[in-house]
């Protein structure tokens, strides 16, 4: 993914502490772009992330999604047995960023033993 788009789950991360963030990659016309979304785990939003599907369908509607974007606020840069199992479902890559650490993984679907 682009700096820009990494940049700007970074900051998207950094202002969600103490909750994880989440959001899309979308392939549009122009390039590659970094779509917020809200966070619906409420209750339980500081370990975990649930995209709204109202956001999701707006995000798909702009273009093609093709990441799913979630942050760690503890700063843990390894992807939960949650992310991978998420990504293994859903089939597009799962990307995780740290607010302090201004690092991005990616773990694509294709990586996962089944």
């Amino acid at each position: 993914m682009n700096a820009i788009c990494k940049k700007k789950a970074i900051d998207h991360a950094i202002e969600s502490v103490p909750n994880e963030c989440c959001g899309l990659f979308i392939k549009t016309e122009k390039g590659y772009e970094y779509y917020r979304c809200k966070n619906l785990a409420h209750e339980i939003a500081a370990e975990s992330f649930v995209i709204d599907p109202l956001d999701f369908a707006d995000g798909e509607d702009k273009g093609e999604v093709v990441g799913i974007v979630h942050s760690h606020p503890q700063n843990v840069l390894e992807f939960s047995k949650g992310d991978i199992a998420s990504c293994d479902a859903i089939q597009i890559p799962f990307y995780l960023v740290c607010p302090d650490l201004d690092k991005m993984i990616v773990i694509q679907p294709s990586d996962i033993d089944a």
